[in-house]
């Protein structure tokens, strides 16, 4: 059994019981699903309430990097909140909670601004939006940014979590160009505010919506002094600029070009300057 993962083009295959496998796109992305193998290796040692990972059992380096892990037994997102009741949101939210809390206690304070600048620098040419990347680099250069330093997913979407009883696992961690739980919760926002796997898979459920709505407004009550800060608004901006490369076809690009024109710092860039993409 093969499946298809994200837009990284990995595979998983079932290999036996209780063990699945992840093979590595292509030589080339040999070297970061190593780092991510490594990201979920130390995740699974720490001892967070609610939350767990699939252990990793063996890797293999070659032609093609693969690497064994457990198979968890348990639901995606749509499955889970479509028929979840209030306490089953409850105990998302309060996992949620836990994760960032526990971050947010183990951080340190850095400059990130070299690291933006330079995957600003990477996006400018390949990029449909060259001249707000020119804009935002304007802008950081005017600024220090200070980040919290912490271990992050990097791409934390409902996508990348198993939902099981009284658990959430998750999976397909990430390489990311600023560890920071900013980073998470910017990934976060991006299914829970703007619905992106909803809209990319044309699920149309008013409740999940719903659910989404609830979770998110219950995450910015709590984390308002991270998330309405400059340092978030950038990585946010970057975070959907990073995904244009990836896109594969018209439909995924409307929606992506509705969330960056709609984004804080977009609007700034068009009233400041007024420049107009289109």
């Amino acid at each position: 059994m093969n499946l298809s993962l994200g837009l990284s083009g990995c595979n998983l295959e079932i290999i036996g019981d209780g063990v699945i496998r992840k093979y590595s796109s292509s030589f080339d992305y040999n070297k970061r699903l190593m780092m991510q193998v490594n990201k979920q290796d130390f995740f699974s040692k720490l001892i967070l309430k609610n939350i767990d990972t699939p252990k990793i059992r063996r890797c293999c380096t070659g032609n093609l990097y693969f690497f064994d892990m457990d198979y968890i037994s348990g639901k995606n997102y749509d499955e889970y909140l479509i028929s979840c009741n209030s306490n089953d949101i409850k105990f998302i939210v309060e996992s949620f909670f836990n994760y960032f809390d526990f971050l947010i206690n183990n951080h340190r304070k850095f400059n990130a601004k070299k690291n933006i600048l330079l995957k600003l620098e990477t996006l400018e040419t390949k990029s449909f939006y060259s001249k707000y990347i020119k804009f935002l680099k304007n802008y950081v250069n005017g600024e220090d940014f200070y980040i919290p330093k912490t271990f992050c997913h990097g791409d934390l979407t409902f996508s990348n979590i198993i939902f099981h009883p009284n658990r959430l696992y998750f999976i397909d961690f990430l390489d990311s160009y600023i560890d920071s739980f900013i980073c998470d919760l910017v990934k976060i926002k991006q299914d829970l505010y703007y619905f992106w796997n909803l809209k990319i898979q044309d699920k149309k459920s008013l409740r999940l919506m719903q659910i989404y709505r609830f979770i998110w407004h219950n995450i910015v009550k709590k984390y308002s002094s991270y998330i309405n800060t400059k340092e978030f608004d950038i990585i946010d901006s970057i975070n959907y600029l990073r995904i244009e490369p990836y896109l594969t076809n018209d439909t995924q690009r409307d929606i992506l070009y509705k969330i960056i024109d709609s984004s804080k710092l977009y609007e700034k860039f068009v009233n400041t300057d007024g420049w107009e993409i289109y």
